[in-house]
């Protein structure tokens, strides 16, 4: 997995209990620049830890 692969799968899991609320633009943004900011090994382990917990077992 690419880089840009992974920071924009960690966004889209980040945001996604998140839609349909008011202020989502704002907040996305703030997201979108701290994961970018973040360093590659960092990025696959909030991945990691985030697809476990949303699909324990696998």
């Amino acid at each position: 997995m690419t880089n840009t692969t992974s920071k924009a799968q960690l966004l889209d899991l980040l945001i996604e209990p998140l839609k349909g609320c008011k202020g989502l633009y704002a907040h996305r943004q703030n997201l979108m620049q701290r994961v970018m900011r973040m360093p590659d090994l960092e990025v696959r382990d909030h991945l990691d830890r985030l697809k476990a917990s949303h699909f324990p077992g696998t």
